[in-house]
């Protein structure tokens, strides 16, 4: 059980820290230049330390309970909009500690990119299960295969 969960904290902080940099990319590209602004040095290494702390956060506050059978699905509902909340005060919060969106218009901007990498990481997250429920599968028709 702890394998899985470091597991899961590896990719969630993997598929974050790349979406967050695409997204930094981005910004850098349309909105820094033209105004012959950059980032600081510490950006990228704020970014991944940033995705780690959310993805301690969704493997301990999402999936902890994610084998319990009496879980029911307005609890999950709710557990994910709490965990949208948690998760968009700690981004806003470490960007505007880090100093990665300046003014309102970053401020909403990252908030709009938040929502999309959040999809985003749902969406990966489903196909990395589904990927691996299908390896297992595959496993276990070829053992049934043998036998």
């Amino acid at each position: 059980m702890i394998m899985k969960k470091m597991k899961m904290v590896a990719e969630q902080t993997l598929m974050v820290s790349f979406m967050v940099l695409c997204y930094v990319s981005i910004y850098g590209l349309f909105i820094l230049r033209k105004d012959n602004d950059y980032f600081d040095w510490f950006i990228p290494g704020s970014i991944v330390i940033t995705s780690f702390l959310c993805s301690l956060i969704t493997v301990f506050f999402l999936f902890e309970h994610q084998d319990s059978e009496d879980q029911s699905r307005l609890n999950f509902r709710l557990r994910k909009v709490i965990h949208f909340i948690l998760l968009y005060l700690l981004i806003m919060g470490c960007g505007y500690l880090f100093r990665w969106y300046r003014g309102t218009l970053g401020f909403i901007m990252t908030s709009v990119i938040y929502v999309i990498i959040y999809l985003g990481t749902w969406l990966g997250t489903i196909l990395i299960f589904k990927h691996e429920e299908k390896i297992i599968s595959d496993a276990l028709e070829k053992i049934r295969d043998e036998e």
